[in-house]
């Protein structure tokens, strides 16, 4: 009975995927998986550290302070970070992220560069590996 349930849900699914046809293809995977370079979040993450994301994970709701996340560098091209959402300090942009990392001396975040702008969000850390 299980089996018939499970086959009957990813049909659905399937079919559903199917109908969303052009909006499924540019939103990309739904899962994607990163390295961690540096230090920047010790002790939670280390260098070489693998991670699994969850790319979707802020189509209903926006990032919530704590939530541990993948950001495109605002100052380099190509490059992700790594970082922890932090409550927005006074005067930060509206609608705009700050983002730091657990280990402060070793970290480039938001203390850098400055609040990002949501869009830079690539996803949220489901899993390290």
């Amino acid at each position: 009975m299980r089996r018939i349930a499970r086959t009957a849900a990813l049909a659905a699914g399937v079919a559903a995927a199917a109908s969303a046809g052009r909006w499924l293809a540019r939103a990309g995977p739904p899962l994607r998986r990163f390295a961690v370079e540096g230090d920047s979040m010790l002790p939670a993450f280390r260098h070489g550290d693998r991670v699994l994301v969850w790319a979707w994970a802020y189509r209903s709701r926006p990032p919530a302070p704590g939530d541990v996340v993948v950001v495109r560098d605002p100052e380099r091209a190509g490059r992700v970070l790594i970082k922890r959402v932090a409550s927005p300090p006074l005067g930060a942009p509206a609608g705009h992220l700050y983002v730091l990392g657990d280990n402060e001396p070793m970290s480039r975040d938001s203390r850098c560069f400055g609040a990002l702008p949501r869009s830079a969000v690539i996803g949220r850390v489901l899993w390290r590996y």
